[in-house]
């Protein structure tokens, strides 16, 4: 019988060695494409006016400045999708040319419509991707308008009166006339955000759960999911895109208009093994020793999302907010009136739930929130759309809630939330 097993064994091993002799060539895995980075910069404009598209143009020259200080992509790809354009759009392979030491835009496709502010149009744009740069990892870093979690219906007239006022349950249909519009560069002495307001049609909006299901319809799962807009570190958001990132990079408050500073991180971005805090201390120190000291930023482990809302439920399930606390005194990390987000731990912290749980809740917080940091004071352009308003971040834990808010489009969109529903 051990004779008969060896002589077996004999003859698999040898099986498997002409199996191996006989295909072409050895695979190398040091080929492999590593990581392949999607700069994902939509238009922001309306048909006659042009929202972030300098801002943006200038951050793929950024990008291309680190390329070029890092001598190249090593095992990397960087594909640019780029809006010149409402009506046209080009998809552009970054590669770098070590004789002239430049980084050439080279076109893969054009796209004369918006389709893909659509799931299938945004699945269509990453199988394009990934059929021009396959790799074992993949990333996205988005440059837009944001407003977090909140549904474009939900808006009224979307997104040119998301502003103070208007919509609210306080008054709604009647914006100050100080309100007429938010500017985007108007003054270029005077600080500007990236808080929407130059999109004149909901056809250019994609709320996060179109995202998530074009991502969830490519196949793909995100290393990281970079948002370099406003608004976009909230609870709500992290929890609808669990399951196509495994990362969150993101502000809980308005963003500046010349948004992250990508030369400077740029070999902790292009890395199999991002170094998010790093990353997350490199944006908001940039920020602190700039002319616009107005920053916060934070890195979230998505992949905890689950057992963050599972605590989460326990808790609302045993507390609720005593009506007699005054909401200005939870954290708020926005310029709307009301205030549409909070600081997470703050808010919970003011429903005063009982030790265990706090301690809970407080472990759990640790786990979900790789790193986060903030400047003292953050920046909006909705209280004075022309030179801004600061407002004081004495509390900062990484995500933004809406749950307490008295918003209008708080109180018409959360309960429509993954997050509302998995937490009440």
């Amino acid at each position: 019988m051990i004779k008969k097993l060896f002589t077996l064994f004999i003859c698999m091993f040898s099986f498997a060695m002409t199996f191996t002799s006989c295909s072409d060539e050895a695979f190398d895995v040091d080929s492999v494409n590593k990581q392949t980075i999607l700069i994902y910069y939509p238009w922001t404009g309306s048909t006659t006016s042009s929202g972030l598209k300098e801002f943006l143009s200038n951050n793929i020259d950024s990008i291309c400045q680190g390329i070029v200080a890092k001598k190249g992509l090593s095992d990397s790809r960087v594909m640019v999708f780029f809006s010149e354009k409402y009506n046209k759009s080009t998809l552009y392979d970054l590669q770098y040319d070590a004789v002239s030491r430049k980084v050439n835009r080279v076109p893969v496709k054009t796209y004369e419509d918006n389709s893909y502010c659509t799931a299938e149009g945004f699945a269509n744009l990453l199988n394009e991707v990934k059929q021009n740069a396959e790799a074992l990892n993949y990333a996205l870093i988005i440059g837009v308008h944001g407003c977090g979690w909140t549904y474009a219906e939900d808006w009224v007239n979307y997104p040119n009166y998301a502003r103070p006022g208007f919509g609210s349950t306080a008054t709604a249909g009647k914006p100050s006339s100080a309100f007429s519009g938010i500017q985007f560069g108007s003054d270029p002495n005077l600080p500007v955000t990236r808080f929407f307001g130059s999109v004149d049609s909901k056809s250019y909006a994609m709320d996060i759960p179109t995202l998530a299901e074009g991502i969830r319809q490519s196949g793909m799962k995100m290393q990281y999911i970079l948002f370099d807009a406003c608004y976009m570190g909230n609870v709500e958001t992290a929890y609808e895109l669990k399951d196509v990132t495994n990362y969150l990079i993101s502000s809980s408050s308005e963003v500046m208009g010349m948004g992250i500073p990508y030369r400077s991180i740029w070999s902790m971005l292009n890395s199999a093994t991002p170094n998010y805090s790093g990353i997350v201390n490199g944006i908001v120190n940039f920020y602190k020793s700039s002319e616009v000291p107005y920053c916060n930023m934070a890195a979230i482990d998505c992949r905890e999302m689950d057992n963050l809302a599972s605590v989460m439920k326990e808790i609302n399930s045993k507390y609720t907010l005593d009506s007699s606390i005054p909401l200005e005194t939870i954290q708020p990390l926005d310029g709307f009136t009301p205030n549409l987000f909070y600081d997470m731990s703050v808010y919970v912290d003011s429903l005063k739930p009982s030790g265990y749980l706090k301690d809970q809740f407080a472990a759990q917080m640790q786990k979900t929130i790789k790193e986060a940091a903030h400047t003292d004071e953050a920046l909006t352009m909705l209280k004075d759309s022309y030179r801004g308003t600061t407002f004081q971040v004495k509390s900062y834990c990484g995500l933004s809630i809406s749950d307490p808010s008295q918003h209008s489009v708080a109180l018409k969109g959360r309960e429509k939330t993954g997050w509302w529903k998995a937490t009440h």
